[in-house]
């Protein structure tokens, strides 16, 4: 095999003109069509007696095809392992001129992964967060635990139902004049409007004084859980037994406390502490993170190769939720994540950092967490999708490459609140949506 380089250039870019003799071809060739020869029947012949030139009027078209792929890519790799050269992106074969029995021609085109110098972490300066708790910080958790909280009492005066009442009723189910199984109780309890039931269910209890009776009307969902009841009519004869309504307001105090399951508020106000202190540690090291992630972006310079931004800007464009988008901000972004994956693998390779077992496992039951109720299919999803495991161990070569950055570099300690620190530039996501969350 002949190499002849056309082209390289500092934008990571190679062209290659590569000649394969004839005879290296041949002889798989020979190889390929005696292969078929002694295993082809064909009537009037002998097995493994098939003459040659039958077997290649037969089968060259397929044939020659498999071989030459074979040999180009043997090759192609060959050349680019001797050469100690990492591609970025899969090299483009194009055939220039071939005709059976002769040379080979090709044109080879890829870019290959730049060089990353080496940076001194310990010269890179993070920000650490430390959290400063302020009695407003917890009196404000402890008044959204009382505006949230639901307690009821007695009504001071009989009164219709309506929505936002806690009813204690019986009921008894009925499909076609029939009763089914799990389609009666008593002493059940609903919040009216709180969609417990299928659709229907509970508008129909509005309006209904206690001791009274109603049969009402409604209709299964086609995607019920139960196939044997899903899109089928039923009746309930429900009695209301009791109706209570909400208190407005619930007081913060012991009594609180209790019912959300806390001996008393002291109790309360220490288990808000220490979830402020599990909260408020995830994003502090978030925000180190993403400044670190940023920082090496911006210290490290080098080229990207520009096919590895067209595939990630043409991932990010096809799988943006935006209705208009921004082509200039998405490649941009495009450039930022690029360059930011060849310098984690970059650290990665010469620290030696690997992604074990544990790490996998780490990642996928974290992929997990994000699907509640779903948790073991999720497990099982990734077990039978290599190439989504695969993705994943991406994932989680960043996670152990960033937490080794973060506890490389220095640090300087910053007191603030929790409120103070969803301020920063690097939490603007999350600030979001906790802005959202507060507008509902």
């Amino acid at each position: 095999m002949k190499i002849e380089e056309t082209k390289k250039t500092k934008d990571l870019n190679i062209e290659w003109k590569i000649t394969i003799k004839a005879n290296d071809i041949n002889l798989e060739l020979d190889q390929k069509y005696s292969d078929i020869q002694k295993e082809l029947k064909i009537p009037g012949f002998r097995q493994g007696k098939v003459p040659l030139n039958i077997i290649k009027e037969r089968y060259s078209k397929s044939v020659i095809p498999e071989v030459t792929d074979k040999i180009i890519n043997q090759m192609l790799s060959k050349a680019i392992l001797e050469r100690k050269l990492r591609p970025a992106v899969q090299p483009r074969v194009d055939v220039d001129k071939y005709e059976e029995g002769g040379d080979m021609s090709l044109l080879v085109s890829f870019q290959i992964m730049p060089e990353i110098s080496d940076i001194d972490l310990k010269s890179i300066t993070l920000e650490k967060s430390v959290l400063k708790i302020l009695d407003t910080d917890i009196q404000n958790s402890l008044d959204d635990i009382a505006k949230n909280h639901e307690r009821f009492k007695p009504l001071v005066k009989k009164r219709k139902s309506i929505m936002g009442d806690l009813i204690l009723f019986d009921y008894n189910g009925k499909i076609n004049g029939k009763e089914f199984s799990g389609g009666s109780g008593k002493d059940e309890t609903v919040v009216l409007g709180s969609n417990k039931y299928i659709p229907g269910y509970e508008e129909q209890m509005v309006g209904l004084e206690t001791d009274s009776e109603k049969t009402l009307k409604v209709k299964f969902p086609e995607d019920y859980r139960s196939k044997n009841l899903a899109g089928k009519d039923a009746t309930f004869d429900i009695k209301i037994k009791d109706i209570q309504e909400r208190v407005k307001k619930v007081q913060v105090d012991d009594k609180l406390a209790q019912e959300v399951g806390e001996k008393n508020l002291d109790h309360l106000k220490n288990k808000i502490k220490d979830k402020m202190q599990t909260d408020f540690q995830t994003l502090s090291s978030l925000k180190m993170r993403r400044e670190a992630s940023d920082l090496l972006v911006k210290k490290i310079k080098c080229d990207i190769p520009s096919q590895m931004i067209d595939n990630e800007f043409n991932f990010l464009k096809s799988n943006s939720t935006e209705k208009k988008i921004d082509e200039k901000v998405i490649r941009k972004l495009a450039e930022k994540r690029v360059k930011l994956g060849i310098i984690i693998n970059s650290i990665a390779e010469k620290n030696k950092i690997t992604v074990e077992d544990a790490d996998l496992t780490k990642a996928v039951a974290n992929e997990a967490t994000k699907y509640p109720g779903q948790e073991k299919q999720v497990v099982e999803f990734y077990k039978s999708n290599p190439n989504m495991m695969q993705n994943l161990r991406g994932v989680a070569l960043e996670e152990k490459v960033m937490s080794y950055v973060v506890n490389s570099c220095e640090k300087k300690n910053k007191s603030c609140s929790i409120e103070e620190l969803f301020k920063s530039d690097f939490l603007k996501e999350e600030n979001k949506l906790i802005t959202k969350k507060g507008a509902k």
